[in-house]
């Protein structure tokens, strides 16, 4: 080919390798940013207790009148899935080099999570010879109950937002401007 040529040069390529390197080497410590990253994710999990929506944003689905009249009852503060705080407050993250996960201890935090139907039970009274309730017709000493259907309340999970921010934290991690 006429006119054409060949550029050959050495590049000092010391400082990029040394700056690779560093970053190879921090990224081989993930634990504090998975740790960084646990906070985020819990901070924003027991956000959506306040707000009462799920991950995207949508709000969970209400409570049955029903629900609501005898939570109320027991003193309930009439926000969905809060009562005395277990379930929020059972909120946690493990951080290590491989990942971190992030859950709750608490039995009934899956049904709450994922929806589903609990198993016909007796109820009993605990601290009385009988049940009694408001509407009821007389004190029962049990009472079969059918299980209930109970809706998905999704509370774990990545909103849009909190992927930025866990973005974020990598960057900042492995040293990168974003």
């Amino acid at each position: 080919m006429a006119g054409a040529f060949t550029l050959i040069s050495k590049i000092d390529d010391s400082q990029i390798v040394r700056a690779l390197d560093r970053r190879h080497a921090k990224a081989g410590r993930l634990a504090p940013a998975f740790k960084n990253i646990g906070e985020v994710v819990l901070r924003s999990t027991q956000d959506r207790f306040g707000s009462q929506t799920d991950p995207d944003g949508r709000p969970w689905q209400k409570l049955k009148a029903s629900t609501i009249a005898s939570k109320s009852l027991r003193g309930h503060s009439g926000k969905i899935l809060i009562g005395r705080r277990y379930l929020v407050d059972s909120i946690r993250y493990q951080a290590s080099d491989a990942g971190v996960r992030i859950g709750t201890n608490r039995i009934y935090g899956a049904i709450h999570q994922f929806g589903g139907k609990t198993k016909p039970h007796v109820i009993k009274p605990k601290n009385k010879k009988a049940l009694a309730w408001p509407g009821g017709r007389h004190p029962a000493r049990a009472v079969n109950h059918p299980g209930s259907d109970i809706p998905a309340r999704p509370f774990l999970g990545l909103s849009r937002q909190d992927r930025d921010r866990v973005l974020e934290v990598v960057s900042d991690h492995l040293g990168m401007k974003t």
